[in-house]
């Protein structure tokens, strides 16, 4: 049995955990995908215990998790500084630990990053959090936890003029 999954005897089948279930949300939802559960039905039509089990253990997970974006009253700078590349600065209500950041394009206008970076400014000094290459329609990244006062979204390539960037901060 692979780590994170656990056997179901009566399906002959491994089923993931609500753990590795939000790892698997993380790697497809949180990088401009789809998230395919492959549940299939038993033989009378339904999904089984076991199944639905995991699949609400990993709702309440994300639901935990996604309860309240630290950045929700934050103040939002954005500045586009050339054709392709713009900064968005993001300052949070008090300095708090944040360790999943939740990025958004507005996809309705196409999807431009190409590469981007997020900096947390703790006090004294800009620390590099993540570097990433897309954003799309959602890009999820764990962080190590950190606690900042500030935010700061870099956009280093584009392939048309960025448009500003959407930014939840979660600590979980």
């Amino acid at each position: 049995i692979r780590p994170g999954w656990f056997y179901h005897p009566a399906q002959d089948a491994q089923v993931r955990s609500p753990e590795n279930l939000e790892s698997l949300y993380f790697t497809s939802v949180g990088r401009n995908s789809k998230l395919l559960l492959n549940v299939p039905p038993t033989r009378d039509g339904l999904l089984h215990d076991a199944d639905v089990r995991a699949l609400r253990g990993m709702r309440e997970r994300l639901d935990r998790l996604f309860a309240t974006d630290l950045a929700a009253q934050a103040r939002v700078r954005w500045r586009v500084e050339s054709a392709t590349a713009a900064v968005g600065e993001v300052i949070l209500p008090r300095a708090t630990t944040v360790s999943v950041l939740d990025l958004r394009e507005p996809i309705e206008e196409g999807q431009r990053v190409a590469a981007y970076r997020v900096d947390g400014f703790d006090g004294a000094a800009w620390h590099t959090l993540v570097e990433g290459s897309t954003i799309g329609y959602r890009r999820l990244d764990r962080i190590t936890p950190r606690e900042v006062q500030r935010l700061r979204v870099v956009i280093s390539d584009a392939v048309e003029v960025p448009l500003p960037v959407a930014l939840r901060v979660f600590s979980g």
